[in-house]
């Protein structure tokens, strides 16, 4: 097990519970061990108390290895994810209410695009706020395998933003490191909250 770096994912999940963006056990999180598989946290685990033990290896198709507990579901779109970047090593999926209501606001959007916003340049490839952000955004689906695949079709564009919305449940944000994943969800959570109060501004 990578120590350093899990400890350095388990001190990010305790600020990302602290923000309150994964209630009530929600979210998972995982950190690549090799080429192929992965660490997840496990199901129904309180994200503002995790520890070292609350994480199962899995291989990159979501089959535990080893561990204590349940892989979520979900965690096989972690494995597509690392599989289709090799330079991924983090995955962070969170619970915000501005991600969650927004995407249910623009039922027939496919992405939501940012441009003005200098915390765009969060995002690693971004240098300007002229410049456009492409966030997609996928129906939600109980078939995680299905979902992972519509993933992997839109991959080429979907990569440049370095995360993605699930409809009405939430955001996958990755990086190289714990700390480029940590950045791009926080840069991403920012930009879609502005996008959640525009709209009710413009909604009033």
């Amino acid at each position: 097990m990578p120590k350093d770096a899990l400890s350095a994912l388990i001190h990010t999940c305790n600020f990302i519970a602290t923000k309150g963006f994964c209630p009530a056990t929600g979210g998972n999180f995982s950190l690549r061990n090799d080429a192929d598989s992965m660490w997840v946290s496990a199901s129904g685990r309180d994200k503002y108390q995790l520890k070292e033990e609350d994480f199962l290896a899995c291989d990159l198709d979501a089959k535990l290895i080893s561990g204590n507990g349940k892989p979520s579901a979900e965690a096989f779109l972690h494995g597509m994810i690392y599989k289709l970047s090799s330079e991924t090593s983090c995955v962070l999926h969170t619970h915000s209410v501005p991600v969650t209501v927004l995407s249910m606001q623009k039922k027939e959007a496919q992405k939501i695009a940012f441009q003005g916003y200098e915390m765009q340049k969060t995002i690693s490839g971004f240098q300007s706020h002229e410049e456009t952000l492409k966030l997609f955004i996928f129906d939600n689906d109980q078939d995680i395998p299905r979902l992972a695949s519509a993933v992997k079709e839109l991959w080429h564009e979907v990569k440049a933003a370095y995360g993605l919305i699930v409809r009405g449940h939430g955001l996958y944000s990755w990086g190289n490191t714990v700390a480029e994943a940590r950045r791009h969800m926080e840069g991403l959570e920012f930009l879609v909250e502005c996008e959640f109060y525009s709209s009710r501004v413009v909604r009033g």
